[in-house]
């Protein structure tokens, strides 16, 4: 029965997919800059929204979206599926590493919400990674990232962050910590959480095969870097923020 669930989900993903082409495409023409970023937010939303419900993925969130755009949405990392979490629930810009924009059929998707491809390989370019991440949230769309820069299974605790895109955090401009929680149904199958050294297409199969998916998604109150504040000191106020609300479910 799960490779069958499975196999239809792949289906029906792709055919998703295949279905938001032209009308994506056809909504960029005529747009450039700014108005494209925000344009790609939108299907990002689009897309994520569809496939989570495609893929036996529910999300339950807990706690108020902010209205407010053009903010730093923080959050613990726990594999591919908190991009469907967080994009159905947030119009956001993607940081996606750079090595995604390769993979077929999924990288041209990625592509379509106008994302910041972070090239890890070379940390010289922090700088314009910084500039890029202000003047997004500058133009009012809100950026999300995971500063562990890896994921983890969730249940023991949140690596460090790392600190450079807080560099790109103005005063005013509002932070939004969430959590993110996987509840697998049956518990004691593949695990949700792409932590561990499995190839993204083993690990897919069996996360496709489950019957459903419950994530939790919490949204912590807004916050703001203090005037002066050093990156690394906003850094880690944030993640003790989320770790304080973090032994709460764990």
């Amino acid at each position: 029965m799960r490779a069958v669930r499975c196999v239809i989900r792949v289906i029906s993903l792709t055919l998703w997919g295949l279905l938001l082409m032209l009308p994506a495409a056809i909504s960029f023409l005529g747009l450039s800059g700014w108005r494209r970023v925000r344009r790609g937010a939108f299907w990002a939303q689009f897309w994520a929204s569809g496939a989570a419900k495609i893929a036996g993925v529910q999300v339950v969130v807990h706690g108020t979206i902010p209205r407010e755009t053009g903010g730093l949405l923080v959050s613990n990392h726990l594999g591919y599926l908190d991009i469907l979490a967080h994009a159905g629930n947030f119009r956001l810009r993607f940081t996606p590493n750079d090595g995604i924009r390769r993979w077929p059929f999924i990288g041209w998707l990625v592509a379509l919400s106008s994302p910041v491809w972070i090239d890890r390989k070379r940390p010289r370019k922090a700088a314009d990674y910084a500039r890029i991440f202000q003047e997004t949230m500058d133009n009012g769309v809100s950026l999300l990232v995971y500063p562990e820069g890896t994921s983890s299974d969730g249940k023991h605790g949140m690596l460090p962050f790392k600190s450079t895109v807080f560099a790109a955090v103005k005063p005013e401009t509002p932070i939004v910590p969430t959590l993110i929680f996987y509840h697998e149904v049956p518990a004691d199958t593949v695990p949700a959480a792409w932590f561990d050294d499995t190839g993204f297409a083993v690990h897919a199969a069996g996360v496709l095969g489950l019957k459903k998916v419950v994530i939790d998604l919490y949204v912590l109150p807004v916050m703001h870097a203090y005037e002066g504040e050093e990156r690394k000191a906003l850094a880690g106020r944030v993640r003790e923020a989320m770790l304080k609300e973090y032994a709460k479910h764990v």
